[in-house]
């Protein structure tokens, strides 16, 4: 009986309960730093080593992506994250953390930009915006439901959670590698094909590298603010849902309609909505204000998150491997910087003005965007005047 999977549905359902786990450890990390006595620049460093192990494994990774079977890479990624995860409750040093994550960080690297090619294995056209919006809420309701279940879980015990969370991820990763097969035809070509000004992607990748400065500020230093605030674990996981919830909803929406594929607006109102929540946060100190900041800001992740995919994966697709390598690479940049830049920040300013920081840099993002872009309609109108006029 041949029991392999050439399924994307198959796909979500793993992408799903990977990110679970991911999700899972994403609470639980900071966390169990903060008891082996990290601070707020602790915290920041633990997340800088992630992203900066991470943006110089995924271009490799997407490279690989295009060359090895989607089911090998993805699955060893997800093995080499969950046993480096087993480990982690058995450490009692805050720097017997930072090889380990190293580790995990190199699985995701491998996991990631390989299931994202994988979608142009299965569809191609119109078709393919849906498979990557579908792909981008089964990764993100994964996380959302990871993190509100770690908070509860972690009360109980915390070394449940690495346990659940990597022996979880261990054994989807071995599962995935004997079920799953991508097809050997290359759907990239059907009929309903779009395309757009590549400089759009460009700066969807700008506005994702911010809003995931953001992010990961969030997940790596506000657990320390929210820890002198006296929120619970829980109330903690609440709040991490928020961004991928925020998130979800708009892969949702997104998903439903064409009518931002290719447009330069979702870019806009991702900035505006982004400021707008990090104002929320820097003024508030009640937890159902924070909630709403929390929201806005995942919901500007899910705005610039899905315009950085589609376009990675629509736009030259024969190279969509490598092009879903430099979109994960631009998520690791905002990760890099922001993690080390709020520590520092916290530490020496105040435990809020990462966020003051990061709204005035949200603005100045915003007002690049709007001149580059400017500049790139104009350069097309120009090109296509003259064309026009050597033809005439």
């Amino acid at each position: 009986m041949n029991l392999r999977l050439q399924n994307l549905k198959f796909l979500y359902v793993f992408t799903f309960f990977t990110n679970l786990m991911v999700g899972m450890l994403g609470l639980a990390l900071p966390l169990f730093a903060i008891r082996l006595g990290a601070g707020n620049i602790s915290l920041g460093a633990l997340g800088t080593l992630a992203s900066f192990i991470y943006i110089i494994a995924v271009p490799f990774s997407g490279w690989l992506a295009d060359r090895l079977p989607k089911n090998l890479q993805a699955g060893a990624g997800a093995a080499l994250f969950g046993l480096t995860v087993c480990a982690m409750p058995f450490m009692t040093k805050l720097a017997w953390l930072y090889p380990l994550v190293a580790g995990y960080i190199i699985g995701l690297a491998l996991l990631w930009p390989s299931l994202e090619s994988a979608l142009c294995k299965f569809t191609g056209g119109r078709a393919l915006a849906k498979s990557s919006g579908w792909y981008n809420v089964s990764w993100s309701s994964g996380a959302t439901i990871g993190y509100l279940v770690s908070g509860y879980i972690w009360q109980s015990g915390p070394s449940l959670v690495f346990w659940i969370a990597g022996g979880g991820a261990a054994l989807l990763g071995l599962v995935f590698i004997a079920l799953f097969r991508a097809p050997d035809h290359d759907a990239r070509c059907e009929p309903g094909h779009q395309s757009g000004p590549i400089h759009l992607l460009y700066l969807s990748w700008l506005a994702n590298g911010m809003v995931y400065f953001v992010l990961n500020i969030l997940r790596n230093i506000f657990p320390k603010l929210s820890e002198s605030l006296g929120f619970s674990s829980a109330q903690l996981g609440l709040l991490l849902l928020c961004l991928s919830g925020a998130q979800c909803i708009i892969f949702i929406i997104f998903n439903l309609t064409s009518a931002w594929h290719f447009k330069f607006w979702p870019l806009i109102v991702s900035m505006l909505v982004l400021f707008a929540g990090l104002v929320i946060v820097f003024k508030t100190e009640r937890m159902s204000v924070f909630l709403a900041g929390f929201l806005m800001i995942g919901a500007a992740g899910g705005m610039s998150y899905s315009a950085s995919l589609y376009y990675a994966v629509s736009l030259e697709s024969k190279i969509a491997g490598a092009r879903s390598g430099w979109h994960e690479f631009y998520v690791g940049v905002g990760g890099l910087f922001g993690p080390i830049a709020g520590g520092l920040l916290a530490h020496f300013i105040g435990p809020k003005s990462p966020y003051a920081f990061c709204a005035a840099m949200a603005l100045i993002v915003l007002a690049a965007e709007i001149l580059y872009h400017r500049s790139q309609t104009n350069s097309a109108l120009q090109a296509a005047g003259k064309q026009f006029c050597e033809k005439d």
